[in-house]
């Protein structure tokens, strides 16, 4: 196998018959080659320096000496000993040898003559012969040296000098290529100096191939491979790099490289670096468009905010929506790796370290008063940024009779009349934060100087709070151009000082005007704003609007607007509803498509309420019409169908929808179908099948699987009172399970399903299986409409069990009502497992824990004492299999920490319904902040739901959660709702004006843990 080389192009082609082949060569390249023939035309001068050249060439082991170790530039050369050299020049090999007559296998150049033949850069001499004895001509050396380098050559070429028929062509390109003068005697001998010469040139062209310098690995299945050129390839692999070395191929300006590459697992490292930040190093760049970040801090998991990915792929700053406590935390990083990567470091409690003067100077409040002077401050964290903590800086001016005041972040020194300020006079401002248990101090001296006033604006762009485009039709009010503003002393400036300082105007009102600059907009809602306004008269004009702003200094600045003009709706389509219309349906939602001028999908209500007109249903008593989900803000269209609706027949409904101003109308035809009725019954789902003698099973309504007659899913509960499901044995006689009466009512049939709720408990008496027939049955007039016979129950005695196991019992707390349940299991020969019943095994507990037989529970209310400095202390469960006399030992942690919530989900509360992050009720409800808390299913670090109004789990209460509410315009169209105490506890928060399609975004943070949830509430009526 012939080893491949990078070549400075493709080995020459031949050509044959006559035709001809015109040269084609860049420019680089046959300056490349003209240094390689530069020696032909100046032999003498090119021999000056052959030594130095030798010397650098048997240095790269091209060339080796010769017996005595000498040059012998004089001496000439074999064909064996030139093939020797080419071999090493261009790093040819072959794995066998010279299949030419006269070169035995035996002879020490086979190889190198094998290499060489193989890689075309030389042939023999006839009849099969390579005449390795023979010395080397200088027609010889030429035709090889033109091969190596990729001249292109014209084979019917000729020349005046002596030369072979062979070598004519390649002398010809040369000379052609104005190379070499010609000459008159090719056939002559070359000498090893000639050689030298010669295979020096050679070897700086190939030496300016490009080679691999580098390689970067991204992922598993990405590495970026660096050339000497400064090219990069980035290469996608078909298989995944195995950890250790790999060998890869890849592609670079036509040429095939083989690249070993070294793959070591993904690995990181975190630390904080913020109140709210972590910085997550890696060892290498990874593939941000697929890793996910998620922290645990503690026993608390933090919502990421937001994840920024350093230019080399080798960082991550993570953002959080809540500031980390003191404790041991963990970065879990998944998308990179086949296993998730876990990043730990110590998370410490934010702190004040600092206040920080914005500037060195005190600015006087006006020149006609020196009485005031102002400067701005900061109060920071240990990590550089200003805190989120709440403080209450103490101030103290040097200046005799000086008084200090501070609000929003800025510092007010307001002397005596009789003692005023004058410029660049030196006032020392001395003094204190108490912070929980410790002091921070200041001192700075800064200098009076001019009153504040614009220096610079810079403008950051159009914002809205929901990122919506700018157009013509839109609402200007809910856009704002962002900018930042400082003074001559580097200060930010507020909105008020902005709107104080300057003039500001735009090019053309028709477009929009200006409202007016305000704070707290962006992102982060800390930035100042330029408000937008509605243009002079109506909307509808696009273009540019030139923002201009002018200081009083003289200053100006402006800013270009593009208003481009409203999509309107230009096209829709209705489609049928993807299920069957049964006429007892309550209302059906008909799909539809409607675009704009451009071909975009129009899908929000907002934007379609007054473009689309809904012609009414033809059908008597029905209700066709435009729809808001207040949830997403998006149109729908739905058929509300008349109580009451009997049909036998399919009958056909035709429903329209026009666009306003326009002929576009858009039909659908679709049939109504009779009445859906409960048919059948399809299984149980999630109800455990195996059991053991004594133990018992429950099935409730939502284990039953009911179908109608079209073939649709309906729920049990609904079908309540008209139906019910009665279950018995298929043989009619219970003979391996039982029914179990229900203590607390004596009256009820206990194998009945009839509200929802209710439940049906079955107890295995004897070994062996007892099919059960699951019927639905119409109560009015006591029908079993469908008999379900498929479910089985099997139950198990001792001889079927081959093992006893346990499960694992979790951490648990000493406060009361965090009772864990006790879960013993027999393991039966096909690995299947079966509860056993609470007195086929006894417990014993130490350390002061307790087992309730009656409840299979353990409890570990009332441990006061012996946890150590941690909160925690070791007890041991030994459960005993009375059968076998086994015991089984597990650890239990008791802890007596106290309970914090860890976990928060949406549950239904009253006349609210919480999922999917999402809760939706009255207008009365949602505009409470404590009537929405009670729809929170808050958990605490041991799993259990927390009541606040227990003395031990009042961290779940509402007044122990900070409620920040968010209303946008699109929330709240008529812009009714004002919240009172936004941002304390949950249980003073109010929203007043709360209209029906209103809706806001609230994030509930707990103080306990900081663990929190970001709400959609929806006022549905």
């Amino acid at each position: 196998m012939r080893k491949s080389h990078p070549q400075h192009s493709q080995h020459p082609k031949q050509f044959r018959g006559g035709e001809k082949k015109v040269m084609k060569k860049s420019l680089s390249l046959l300056v490349a080659i003209a240094m390689v023939f530069s020696m032909f035309a100046t032999v003498a001068a090119a021999a000056t320096d052959t030594q130095s050249k030798y010397n650098e060439l048997k240095k790269a082991g091209v060339f080796r000496g010769t017996g005595d170790g000498s040059a012998a530039l004089e001496n000439e050369m074999t064909r064996a000993e030139f093939a020797g050299i080419i071999a090493r020049l261009t790093g040819v090999t072959s794995s066998g040898t010279a299949k030419f007559n006269d070169v035995p296998s035996s002879h020490w150049a086979s190889k190198d003559i094998a290499a060489v033949a193989e890689a075309g850069y030389m042939e023999g001499t006839g009849n099969n012969n390579f005449a390795p004895s023979k010395n080397v001509t200088l027609q010889e050396l030429i035709k090889v040296a033109v091969t190596i380098v990729g001249l292109e050559i014209d084979e019917d070429a000729t020349v005046d000098g002596k030369a072979g028929a062979w070598a004519q062509p390649y002398i010809a390109a040369a000379i052609a290529a104005g190379l070499i003068q010609p000459l008159g005697d090719y056939t002559v001998n070359a000498t090893r100096g000639d050689l030298v010469d010669v295979t020096y040139e050679v070897y700086q062209v190939l030496q300016n191939i490009a080679k691999v310098t580098g390689y970067e690995v991204v992922s598993a299945t990405k590495v970026v491979v660096s050339f000497s050129d400064g090219g990069k390839v980035e290469v996608e692999l078909d298989e995944p790099l195995k950890l250790g070395k790999n060998t890869i191929t890849v592609t670079y300006n036509d040429r095939e490289y083989k690249v070993e590459v070294e793959f070591e697992a993904t690995a990181a490292t975190a630390k904080q670096v913020g109140a709210k930040t972590i910085e997550v190093a890696f060892n290498k760049a990874i593939d941000d468009s697929k890793v996910k970040f998620a922290v645990k801090n503690g026993i608390i998991s933090r919502d990421v905010a937001k994840v920024t990915v350093s230019d080399d792929k080798k960082k991550a700053i993570v953002e959080l929506t809540t500031r980390l406590q003191n404790g041991d935390s963990v970065v879990t990083i998944s998308g990179i790796e086949a296993n998730n990567i876990e990043a730990k470091f110590q998370a410490e409690d934010e702190r004040v370290t600092q206040l920080k003067f914005k500037s060195d100077k005190l600015a006087l409040q006006s020149l006609t008063d020196f009485t005031k002077a102002k400067v701005g401050f900061q109060v920071l964290n240990q990590f550089g940024e200003e805190t989120t903590l709440a403080y209450s800086p103490n101030f103290v001016v040097s200046k005799a009779g000086a008084t200090a005041s501070a609000a929003n972040g800025v510092l007010t020194v307001t002397a005596t009349n009789t003692n005023p300020f004058y410029l660049n006079e030196q006032v020392m401002i001395t003094g204190y934060l108490s912070v929980s248990t410790y002091v921070v101090t200041f001192s700075e001296t800064l200098s009076v100087g001019q009153p504040s006033q614009i220096d610079s604006i810079e403008f950051k762009g159009v914002y809205h709070d929901d990122n919506k485009q700018l157009n013509t039709s839109s609402k200007f009010e809910d856009f704002y151009v962002l900018i930042e503003a400082k003074d001559q002393y580097g200060n930010k400036l507020k909105a008020t000082d902005v709107q104080n300082g300057v003039l500001y105007s735009v090019t053309n009102p028709m477009i929009f005007q200006i409202k007016g600059i305000v704070d707290n907009k962006g992102p982060n809602k800390d930035q100042v704003a330029i408000q937008l306004a509605d243009p002079v008269y109506a909307l509808g004009y696009d273009g540019t609007n030139t923002i201009r702003i002018q200081s009083y200094s003289g200053k100006t600045f402006t800013y270009d607007v593009q208003v481009p003009k409203a999509a309107t709706v230009a096209k829709i389509a209705l489609s049928a509803p993807n299920q069957v219309v049964a006429s007892n349906d309550d209302s059906v939602k008909i799909p539809f498509v409607a675009e704009d001028q451009n071909g975009n999908r129009i899908t929000k209500y907002s934007e379609l309420k007054d473009k689309l007109e809904v012609l009414p249903s033809p059908l008597a008593g029905s209700t066709f019409a435009l729809k808001e989900d207040y949830v997403t803000k998006e149109a729908y269209l739905e058929l509300t169908l008349p109580n009451n609706l009997n049909v036998q027949y399919a009958l056909p409904v035709y429903l329209s929808v026009r666009i306003k101003n326009s002929a576009e109308v858009a039909s659908v035809q679709f049939n109504i179908e009779k009445a859906w009725t409960p048919e059948s019954i399809s299984g149980l789902k999630d109800v455990a099948s195996d059991l053991a003698v004594n133990a018992t099973v429950s099935i409730e309504p939502k284990h039953v699987v009911v179908k109608d007659n079209y073939g649709r899913d309906k729920e049990l509960k609904d079908l309540f009172p008209n139906y019910k499901v009665v279950i018995e044995p298929v043989d009619n006689t219970w003979d391996v399970i039982a029914v179990k009466a229900d203590p607390t009512d004596a009256l009820k049939s206990n194998n009945e399903l009839t509200f929802d709720g209710d439940k049906i408990t079955f107890e295995g008496k004897v070994k062996g299986s007892e099919r059960v027939k699951v019927q639905l049955v119409n109560t009015a007039e006591n029908k079993v409409v469908y008999s379900y016979e498929g479910f089985i129950f099997n139950v198990v005695d001792k001889s079927n069990i081959a093992d006893y196991t346990v499960d694992d019992i979790p951490k648990m707390s000493n406060k009361a009502n965090r009772e864990v349940e006790l879960k013993v299991y027999g393991k039966r020969s096909n690995s299947t497992t079966v509860q056993l019943p609470k007195d086929e095994y006894s417990v014993t507990a130490t350390s002061g824990l307790t087992y309730d037989e009656n409840t299979g529970k353990l409890s570990a209310n009332g441990i006061n004492g012996g946890f150590d400095n941690n909160g925690e202390l070791k007890a041991k469960v030994v459960v005993t299999i009375k059968a076998t006399s086994q015991t089984i030992e597990k650890e239990v942690v008791i802890s007596k920490a106290d309970l914090v919530p860890t976990t928060i989900e949406l549950k239904d509360s009253g006349n609210l319904k919480g999922s999917n992050g999402v809760i939706k009720g009255p207008q009365g409800d949602v505009a409470n902040l404590a009537t929405v808390f009670q729809a929170l299913k808050i958990k605490d670090q041991f799993g259990f739901e927390m009541n606040g109004a227990n003395p031990d789990e009042v961290n779940g209460a509402a007044s122990q959660f900070n409620a920040t509410v968010s209303i946008t315009d699109e929330d709240d169209a008529n812009k009714s709702m004002v919240v009172t105490n936004n941002g304390k506890s949950a249980d003073t928060v109010t929203i007043a004006g709360v209209e029906k399609g209103d809706s806001y975004t609230v994030v509930f943070t707990s103080k306990a843990s900081g663990v929190s949830i970001t709400v959609k509430v929806v006022a549905e009526s």
